[in-house]
Order: C-alpha cells, then sequence, then structure tokens
C-alpha cells in the first residue's frame, strides 16, 4: 500500500507539472518576481579576537561536493550493530563526529519547561510526556545523556577554533515542528525560536551555525528574529500526498489544521504526532523557501527515491531547480554507502550521513 500510495503521489506531481520544461518556465518566472535568495555578508567572528575561524557562509559557499554533515552527531544509534558509538543528539556523539572528520553536525533541539533548549529528536518522550513539561533537571533525570544546545556549542566552538583556516566546527540545528499532541493550542513556536537565538547569540555563535526545519513558520520567525543566521527548509515526501495517501501510508487520520501561521500554506495534523504543510507540487515547496528567505532546501529520501524511481531524472531536476534560485540542496539520510551514491548522482550540495561513512566518501575540502 505504501508504494502504491506513493506512486499515487508521483502521478499527481506529474500532472501539477514537475517536467524539465514546465518547471523551467516557472523557475525564469520565480527569479523575475524574486531574484532569489542571496546570501548576507560574511561577518567577521562574534568574540572579536583576531583569529580567522570558519563560518556557515563558508560552508554554503563550497563549490565542491557533495559534503558530509553529521545526522545528529555520529548518526542513528542501533546497540545490536554499532555498540561502540555514543547515542546520537549526544555531545559525544558530536564529540566523535567532528573527529572523525564531519566538517557539520546537526542537532535537534525542544523547549523545556523552564526555558531550557534539550537536544533531542521529538518533542515528547516514549511514553508520550511532553518534553515542555518538564523542567531540563527533570528531563535529565529521565534521560541522564540528553545534553542543553549550550554545551554542544561549546563542543563545536572548540572544534571551530582549531580548525583555523579549515572549514570546521559548522552546527546545524533543526527547530522542530511541534506536535498537536504537545503544542494543540498552536503556541510554542515563537519561545522556541526567541530561546535558540538568544542561546546563539550569548554564545557568539551565530557564525558557525545555521537554522533547519520541516516547518516553514518556525523559520519565518527565525527570518524575522535573526536574518542573520543562514535557513533551510526541508521537504517530506508525506506533504506531496493526498490526505487519503497519508492515511494509507501512516495509518493515522488527517485532519486540517487552522495555523496562526500558515504563510498561505495547507497544513494538517497527521494524528497526534506531525503537523506540517502540505505542497501540491515541488514548485510549490521552492516557493515556500522563496518567501521564507533560505539558503538551502533540503529532501528525504522518501521524496527523492520514489521521484526517481517513477521518474528518472526528476530528482536530479529538482536539484537543478533548487540551484537556478540560488539555494543549495541537501538530502537525507545516507545510511549506507549507497544511499550516498544516489544522492551525490542528483548534484546534492550537501548529505546528511553516518559518520566516518560521509567524511570518508566526501571530497577534500580546501581552506578558507
Amino acid at each position: 500500500m505504501e508504494g502504491q500510495a506513493k506512486s499515487s503521489w508521483f502521478g499527481t506531481a506529474t500532472e501539477t507539472g514537475f517536467r524539465r520544461a514546465i518547471l523551467q518556465s516557472v523557475l525564469i518566472t520565480l527569479i523575475t518576481w524574486f531574484g532569489g535568495p542571496t546570501p548576507s555578508a560574511a561577518q567577521e567572528p562574534d568574540d572579536g579576537k583576531d583569529q580567522q575561524v570558519s563560518t556557515a557562509d563558508d560552508f554554503l559557499r563550497l563549490t565542491l561536493g557533495p559534503i558530509a554533515i553529521g545526522h545528529h552527531g555520529v548518526g542513528p544509534y542501533n546497540p545490536a550493530t554499532n555498540p561502540g558509538l555514543p547515542i546520537e543528539n549526544t555531545v559525544d556523539s558530536v564529540k566523535l563526529a567532528y573527529s572523525l572528520g564531519a566538517r557539520v553536525v546537526e542537532v535537534d533541539v525542544q523547549l523545556t519547561q523552564d526555558g531550557k533548549l534539550a537536544v533531542f529528536h521529538d518533542d515528547f518522550l516514549s511514553d508520550f510526556t511532553c518534553i515542555h513539561s518538564l523542567t531540563l533537571d527533570q528531563l535529565q533525570t529521565r534521560l541522564p545523556l540528553v545534553p542543553e544546545l549550550h554545551q554542544v556549542l561549546d563542543v563545536a566552538r572548540h572544534v571551530n577554533r582549531e580548525a583555523g583556516d579549515d572549514l570546521g566546527g559548522i552546527l546545524i540545528v533543526e527547530l522542530k515542528a511541534f506536535s498537536p499532541h504537545c503544542d494543540p493550542a498552536d503556541e510554542f513556536e515563537q519561545p522556541l525560536v526567541t530561546a535558540a537565538v538568544n542561546e546563539l547569540r550569548q554564545a557568539k555563535m551565530t557564525n558557525q551555525v545555521m537554522f533547519d526545519s520541516f516547518s516553514p513558520a518556525l523559520l519565518y520567525l527565525a527570518s524575522q528574529a535573526a536574518p542573520e543566521i543562514p535557513r533551510e527548509l526541508d521537504l517530506d515526501g508525506l506533504q506531496l500526498l493526498t490526505p487519503a495517501q497519508v492515511t494509507a501510508v501512516t495509518g493515522l487520520p488527517v485532519t486540517i489544521f487552522n495555523k496562526k501561521i500558515s504563510l498561505g500554506l495547507t497544513w494538517a495534523e497527521i494524528g497526534p504526532v506531525f503537523r506540517l504543510p502540505g505542497y501540491a507540487s515541488p514548485e510549490q515547496f521552492l516557493i515556500a523557501g522563496i518567501v521564507t528567505g533560505v539558503r538551502v532546501v533540503g529532501a528525504e529520501m522518501d521524496f527523492l527515491g520514489p521521484a526517481e524511481q517513477q521518474q528518472p531524472g526528476s530528482g536530479a531536476a529538482f536539484v537543478g531547480a533548487a540551484h537556478s534560485l540560488r539555494m543549495r540542496a541537501f538530502a537525507d539520510p545516507a545510511n549506507t554507502e549507497a544511499d550516498w551514491k544516489f544522492f551525490a548522482s542528483l548534484g546534492v550540495d550537501a548529505i546528511y550521513s553516518t559518520i566516518p561513512m560521509g567524511a570518508n566518501l566526501q571530497p577534500p575540502i580546501p581552506g578558507i
């Protein structure tokens, strides 16, 4: 049923114009209207020291690739197959990823009851206790290895300074879209963005960090609060399906939601766990990226994989479309070498991957 739903999705996307010639005409129109996002001017290091350090802008200006991004540090943790790896989204996992050659690492953040930023993937625990209902101390009592964001920033800052003229210590902070279960009134986005921006400014790390999210509303708020911090908007294959197809794939009901910051998109709740916008086509997703002023668009395997299966060349066309709009294109995730080679064949600029695999497969990176 899952394959059938994805096949149906791609038929819908094709009917809405995801062919090279039509996409090219759309892009020409968009570039004429909007001009596309432009990189912000490089800034001096926040700490005022003379030492040259690499920045997120340096990462985004690279003309070679794909570059490996350490996914939650070294990547997914499976004690059965990788007993020596630290648990993902921990200080040790981030340290190990950098030490094994990752120049860029990504982590997720969640807001606690006392306004702290915990590095954790979901906004609820396995028993559905919401992170924001716990203080950081209460969360760490239950899960001692969950760090605060500032601890990960300390690691990235140290690596960044030690790298000197080489790219290193760049951090991507994913602002996680809140679940309907934990944010039924749609009220926690602004506090999350405010806390994240304040944390980065206090740490003097705004030059070395990017924001990432599947929620264009979160990225819009980030663009208002800290336009100098580059942003990445991500796309999951589910966001291109009809409600009936989403239910067929996930087994969860889909409810249209009146989002406070909708950006002209239709938002839906998928059971109690997801609240995301739907896109009528990949073109509409790219337009959302323009509206929110992102420097990067990211695509999940469950979009790019079925796209290439149903219409070979369409994944590369999507990447080319992003490049035509002066955006970088990232892909996620590469847990095997075959995944990496597939993404690389599409021309993406960076790949969220397990480390050291990705670090071993990325090309040599020149000094800044």
